[in-house]
């Protein structure tokens, strides 16, 4: 799982990075320092997420293996953006212009979204959380009786990864990234598909899904 997982990352970290802006991958494809150096961490999850289901498929295994990785994986990142908030412009993760008394100048004399501090407070704030729901679903209690009908095996996972994409599809409108289709870029793209993809999750979190159920059979 952990050798799915890893390959998988490292392909869509590129994959997704090379169609973030198509025409500029297009003009640079002889050139594979640029080709190798960049990365994204949307295109890592998501291809890392299906290289695991393919493999457990394969293996014919059934049961959740994501959850011991959420909290992990958030503080991961979250310490990943304090180094790309330092290195500045050259790292391409910072914002659009603003006039917000927090707008940060990475040297370009332009006060700019620190977008990495809002994703490094975001995963900081969501770890309790996930911390939460491995406490529902792995020490079941009697006052966690409405819960355990909500939160599942492997939703500390699912959460972290549903909340991220979130995260990143707000976020990036205000970074300044080609708009690849419908006004969105491509990593904005991926991450609704994965919303979709986690969408009757996201019900069941919501208790939309129970309430229907008992709707239905009410009728």
């Amino acid at each position: 799982m952990v050798a799915a997982a890893v390959g998988g990352a490292v392909l869509g970290s590129k994959v997704l990075f090379w169609l973030e802006d198509p025409h500029l991958t297009l003009l640079n494809l002889h050139d594979p320092a640029y080709l190798m150096g960049g990365k994204t961490i949307v295109g890592a999850l998501v291809l890392g997420l299906i290289a695991v289901e393919l493999m457990k498929c394969y293996l014919g295994l059934t049961q959740s293996t994501g959850d011991l990785y959420a909290i992990p994986l958030a503080l991961g990142i979250a310490i990943g953006r304090v180094g790309c908030f330092l290195t500045g412009l050259t790292d391409n993760t910072y914002g659009v212009a603003t006039a917000l008394p927090w707008g940060v100048d990475f040297g370009d004399g332009v006060r700019r979204h620190p977008t990495q501090i809002y994703e490094i407070v975001f995963l900081l704030s969501l770890i309790p959380v996930l911390y939460w729901i491995l406490r529902v679903v792995t020490r079941p209690n009697a006052s966690a009786v409405g819960q355990r009908r909500r939160f599942h095996a492997g939703d500390a996972f699912k959460v972290f990864m549903a909340s991220y994409m979130m995260l990143r599809l707000l976020c990036d409108f205000i970074k300044p990234y080609p708009r690849v289709f419908r006004g969105l870029g491509s990593v904005q793209w991926v991450c609704v598909l994965c919303l979709l993809y986690y969408s009757r999750d996201i019900l069941r979190w919501a208790g939309v899904s129970g309430r229907a159920a008992v709707s239905a059979h009410s009728v």
